[in-house]
C-alpha cells in the first residue's frame, strides 16, 4: 500500500474512533446514574469528553506509534486538562450571549487543538504540517459552535436545546481532530531480526592459520 492510501486509511479509522468517542463522552455526560446530585453535573460533566477521548483515541494512537510511557501518559493528562479549560474559558462568554461568544468558542477550539496535536505529534514526520491542518480544523468547528448557539439565543434557529448543540458539536469535534490526528500516526514497524547467514569472522585455527567460525 502506498503511503498516501496508507495514511488516509489509518485516518479513517481514528476518525471512526473519534466518533465512538464523541458519543460515548455524550452519554457519559448525560447520565443521571452516575450523579449523586443534580448539581453535580454542573462541573463533572466538563470532565468526561477529554478523559474519554484520552482513552479511546490518544492511548491506541500513542501505543501504535510505540511512543515512551512518558509521552504517552504526557498526551493522555493533557486531553484531561485542556478540555475543562477550554470550555470554561468558551462558557464565561455566554452570559450575556454577544458577539465575543463567536471568538472564544473559535479560541477554545483553536487552543485545545494546538495544545493537543503540539503534544501528541511533536517530532513525528510532518508534524508542523499535520498540527497546522488540526488547529484550523478544531477552530473552526468551535467557531460553528459559538455562532450556533449564539444564533439559538437570539431564535434565528431553533435546532433542540443548548445542550442537544454542544453534544452534536463535540462528537464532530472529536471525530475531526480524531481523523486530522490520525493523519501524523502511523503504526512503527518492528525491528527486523539480523539475517541468518550474516557476515562470518575469520578466526586463528590451533595451526596458527586463519579459519571461519562454523555457523551455529
Amino acid at each position: 500500500m502506498s503511503p498516501v492510501r496508507e495514511l488516509s486509511s489509518w485516518a479513517v479509522r481514528w476518525g471512526l474512533l473519534g466518533l465512538v468517542s464523541g458519543v460515548l463522552s455524550c452519554g457519559l455526560a448525560d447520565s443521571s446514574s452516575l450523579y449523586l446530585v443534580r448539581y453535580q453535573k454542573t462541573f463533572d460533566h466538563i470532565v468526561w469528553p477529554g478523559l474519554v477521548f484520552a482513552l479511546v483515541v490518544i492511548l491506541p494512537m500513542s501505543r501504535l506509534a510505540r511512543d515512551g510511557w512518558v509521552r504517552t501518559a504526557a498526551a493522555l493528562l493533557t486531553s484531561c486538562a485542556i478540555y475543562p479549560i477550554t470550555w470554561y474559558i468558551a462558557a464565561s462568554t455566554t452570559f450575556p450571549p454577544g458577539a465575543t461568544m463567536v471568538a472564544a468558542f473559535a479560541f477554545s477550539g483553536f487552543l485545545g487543538s494546538l495544545v493537543l496535536a503540539s503534544v501528541l505529534l511533536f517530532g513525528r514526520p510532518g508534524w508542523v504540517r499535520t498540527t497546522g491542518v488540526t488547529v484550523v480544523v478544531g477552530t473552526a468547528i468551535g467557531g460553528l459552535l459559538g455562532g450556533h448557539l449564539l444564533a439559538a439565543t437570539k431564535g434565528a434557529i431553533s435546532l433542540g436545546s443548548a445542550g442537544d448543540v454542544l453534544a452534536i458539536y463535540m462528537v464532530l469535534w472529536q471525530a475531526s481532530v480524531g481523523t486530522s490526528l490520525g493523519r501524523g500516526i502511523l503504526p512503527r514497524p518492528n525491528k527486523a531480526p539480523p539475517p541468518a547467514g550474516g557476515p562470518v569472522t575469520p578466526v586463528a585455527n590451533s595451526g596458527g592459520t586463519e579459519g571461519p567460525l562454523s555457523r551455529g
